[in-house]
């Protein structure tokens, strides 16, 4: 079961350049490109009217995307979240429901607009960047926490505003109150601008997802070793912990089942060379992956892989969820991509003396 606002993709691909956006959701061709403060960045006239080649819409929101991952892979989810009283709500209720979703747990908040995001992606770079608007919302007293009862495992996702972290924090207590495992795939933006919150919400969390700049946002370190060893040391209870990084190795840190908590294994996964078409999501398709290995109690070489496996295959399609397998498919996947996978198995306080060639 999830927790997330639904967003309105309205994806427009037009220009050459590397990275560009318009609030009018459009891409152009005449821009002055460059690089400030590590940052990509375009020009465009006042006033211009350009036209784009290509716009796609789609309903998504990390929580939609996590969800329909693993509905295809067989799982059953329900989604709690918040649509505005429009057509984007109707349209984003009637695509998950036919994508197999249960929408039991979506609310329609009267006067309200849904969540609505313009995704712009390059025509020669897979990398997007997301210009969002956030409507309706939920909260405390609108989230139907009741239905997190039951479960097998609660997601929570990135939100924002004190109103939805409070629906979580009512969705987690019931999920404590009832013994349902905690999941979660927090963004960078609501990392630090909800760190208190954050540290509340992570004390009743088993599994993690997040990339490598968020874990070193979360710690304030700048060194992946010490970021992993001294979170794991303040959140005793996490069983997984997945940091992904892009192009470069993933890792996936599981408790062993010992007498001591202090010792982990460390699973280190380079994914195959792919032609990455669109990144849109390929975070969101790593973690319904892992969550979809934790489900069936695998390995953690086995759980590595199977993130592995569906955010690759992800990103080889266009669209957030996009290329996403079903468990027939992932199956073949699994022994048809070609992985490179290390592991060790060392303590929570020893992390910090791990060297780079076996993590980075």
């Amino acid at each position: 079961v999830c927790t997330d606002n639904f967003w309105y993709f309205r994806g427009v691909r037009r220009c050459p350049c590397r990275r560009a956006f318009h609030p009018s959701s459009r891409f152009f061709k005449d821009l002055s490109i460059g690089t400030q403060a590590g940052c990509d960045y375009f020009r465009m006239p006042v006033g211009a009217k350009i036209p784009s080649i290509d716009v796609e819409e789609a309903i998504g929101g990390s929580a939609a995307n996590v969800v329909t991952g693993l509905v295809k892979l067989g799982v059953q989810a329900t989604l709690l979240a918040a649509v505005g009283q429009d057509s984007v709500g109707q349209t984003g209720i009637a695509t998950l429901k036919n994508r197999g979703i249960d929408t039991t747990g979506v609310v329609v908040v009267p006067g309200q607009r849904s969540d609505q995001s313009t995704v712009v992606r390059s025509t020669n770079n897979p990398d997007r960047t997301i210009l969002t608007y956030k409507g309706a919302t939920l909260t405390e007293s609108t989230v139907k926490a009741d239905l997190v009862a039951g479960a097998s495992l609660f997601l929570w996702t990135s939100v924002g505003g004190k109103h939805p972290v409070a629906a979580i924090k009512r969705c987690m207590q019931v999920a404590r109150a009832t013994g349902v495992k905690v999941a979660a795939a927090p963004s960078q933006a609501m990392i630090a601008t909800h760190p208190q919150d954050m540290l509340e919400l992570l004390a009743g969390t088993h599994v993690l997802s997040l990339n490598d700049v968020e874990i070193m946002l979360l710690t304030d370190t700048k060194r992946l070793q010490d970021a992993i060893s001294k979170f794991l040391a303040a959140f005793p209870q996490m069983e997984w912990l997945q940091v992904t990084r892009g192009k470069k190795p993933s890792l996936l840190i599981c408790r062993t089942q010992s007498d001591n908590n202090s010792v982990v294994r460390v699973v280190r996964t380079t994914p195959p060379k792919v032609k990455a078409v669109d990144t849109t999501g390929a975070g969101d398709s790593a973690c319904a992956g892992l969550l979809y290995a934790y489900l069936h109690n695998t390995s953690a070489e086995e759980g590595a892989r199977t993130a592995a496996t569906t955010s690759t295959a992800k990103v080889c399609a266009k669209g957030a969820t996009g290329g996403l397998p079903d468990a027939k498919r992932l199956r073949l996947l699994l022994h048809t991509f070609d992985f490179v996978q290390s592991s060790f198995t060392t303590t929570v306080q020893a992390m910090v003396e791990v060297p780079d060639k076996d993590i980075l």
